[in-house]
């Protein structure tokens, strides 16, 4: 099962490397596994990393019956793992949200 994520689908999905630190900033890490870019910006640890690109499997994106996932699937996406804070410091689960 994926971890919390976000899709990015602002732009069409890059496989370089430069314009991804460019978007996501110079300390992310750019994993690619078929048509998706993994965008880790919570510094995961190696073997985080390597677990994330083994169970990454693209139909956990999409829901059946679901119009805009239908019309998604297929396109390559960023997909982004990230921690967030609260409004007092104290660190969120992961999280993701649907960035459009």
């Amino acid at each position: 099962m994926l971890d919390p994520w976000s899709v990015v689908t602002t732009r069409k999905s890059t496989d370089n490397e430069e314009e991804l630190k460019q978007l996501y900033g110079e300390e992310a890490i750019v994993s690619r596994v078929g048509d998706y870019n993994l965008i880790h910006l919570d510094n995961p640890g190696s073997a985080e990393i390597e677990r994330r690109i083994r169970e990454f499997d693209p139909e956990d994106l999409f829901h059946e019956g679901c119009p805009l996932c239908r019309m998604m699937r297929g396109r390559g996406l960023d997909v982004v793992f990230m921690r967030r804070l609260d409004g007092e410091g104290e660190e969120w689960e992961e999280a993701g949200e649907f960035v459009q």
